[in-house]
């Protein structure tokens, strides 16, 4: 998982490490980074990646699901960092 993902750079990089057998998921709470996302998903035809409107506080993601977590300091703009 990807927090605040943006325009998934990161997450089509991890796609390649985690191979076809991994997945992806980007999280964001911007719908406009969420829509440019997903449009350069599309460009790149990747099967294992998703992306998720939402805030870290609140993460759209089921719990013991995850193995890593990776996050470029969006955690820093948290005001609630202890719910992160």
């Amino acid at each position: 998982v990807d927090l605040g993902s943006g325009a998934g750079i990161d997450c089509f990089l991890s796609a390649d490490l985690v191979g076809e057998e991994g997945s992806v998921i980007g999280i964001d709470m911007t719908p406009d980074m969420i829509y440019k996302a997903r449009q350069n998903l599309s460009k790149r035809g990747m099967k294992n990646v998703q992306f998720r409107l939402g805030e870290i506080e609140h993460l759209p993601v089921a719990d013991n699901t995850v193995d890593v977590v990776i996050s470029n300091c969006v955690i820093n703009l948290s005001p609630d960092k202890p719910q992160v």
